[in-house]
């Protein structure tokens, strides 16, 4: 259902989310370039960094829901209105960061970058993403469940996260992956939830430590075993000046990798497109950040297309089982 929507998307170029990165490109898209606001995204940028230090959540239960599968009433999971703004204002951005219930629409994805931000080299983070399928990974009661960004739930399995193997009931985690179905790993994007402790209103830089800490903690995660059937793999990230994003690229397989990152330092986790995340293809570097990528990522521009299917990760799953 997600490929099916995301193509239909692409196709028909309809979306209501402002630079879609299923639609064109609006720098590579003439008729698009026509409609562009000056100032527009990074003025979204501003108004999201502001409205993010005001909103009241309790992260806990929703971790908590998300991983006993169990929801309470409308009434103590809204967020609590924000001070400050006009009234449309805070729905505008209120329908962006609340938390949904149920696992659908519940990770953080990313807009064209568009206008590149005053501050891109001194607060902005880059990770080459790999080619495969965005998943939801929740593990707890003793399993590990991946869900689709649309909330199918695609495969249970175990495996050595806090709380996702019958070795571990205690806890339960909660990531932002990508899947790689020829690899049989998860590349671990981003950290919501470890081990009972929320990170959904921490900043992006702290995350992105935690995270890399806690997979070096523990190794057994990157290898296949009875309690770990599917790898988890971390990204490595890079300050965003053009002769780190440029280092970055020269140590990454062409073939592999389907663009690039951005994540603003002080951006906190939320659910759906934001601004503070985005996005581009490594041949758009020349014409967005005046950067000139290696050569052989521009040989292989039009063949690195995401690839892999939900399937997959069954297969991959019940294959380690065996």
């Amino acid at each position: 259902m997600d490929e099916l929507t995301d193509t239909l998307s692409s196709a028909f170029q309809v979306s209501a989310t402002a630079n879609n990165i299923y639609t064109s490109h609006p720098r590579f898209d003439q008729y698009k370039q026509r409609s562009l606001k000056a100032g527009d995204q990074n003025t979204r940028r501003e108004r999201y960094l502001s409205h993010q230090k005001k909103r009241r959540f309790n992260f806990q239960k929703h971790a908590r829901c998300l991983a006993l599968g169990k929801w309470e009433s409308d009434g103590d999971h809204n967020l609590e209105k924000c001070d400050g703004g006009t009234e449309s204002e805070e729905m505008e951005i209120e329908t962006k960061v609340r938390p949904p219930k149920r696992y659908k629409d519940q990770l953080m994805l990313s807009e064209w970058l568009v206008e590149v931000p005053g501050d891109f080299a001194e607060n902005w983070l880059m990770l080459a993403c790999p080619i495969g399928k965005r998943n939801l990974v929740v593990a707890s009661r003793g399993r590990t469940c991946c869900y689709s960004k649309s909330g199918y739930l695609i495969t249970t399995f175990p495996s050595a996260l806090p709380g996702g193997s019958s070795n571990d009931h205690s806890g339960y985690t909660i990531l932002d992956c990508i899947f790689s179905e020829s690899e049989a790993t998860f590349y671990v994007l981003d950290v919501m939830c470890w081990n009972n402790h929320p990170f959904y209103d921490s900043d992006t830089e702290f995350r992105f430590f935690w995270l890399k800490n806690k997979l070096a903690e523990t190794p057994s995660l990157s290898t296949i075993a009875k309690n770990n059937t599917l790898k988890f793999v971390g990204l490595n990230t890079f300050p965003c000046t053009q002769n780190l994003i440029i280092e970055a690229l020269q140590n990454e397989d062409p073939k592999n990798v389907d663009g690039l990152l951005f994540y603003h330092k002080e951006s906190r986790y939320t659910f759906g497109t934001t601004p503070l995340v985005t996005w581009l293809k490594v041949h758009m570097l020349p014409d967005i950040l005046d950067i000139a990528p290696p050569q052989a990522f521009l040989s292989n521009s039009e063949v690195a297309q995401p690839v892999g299917c939900n399937i997959a990760i069954e297969k991959a799953a019940s294959s380690s089982l065996s």
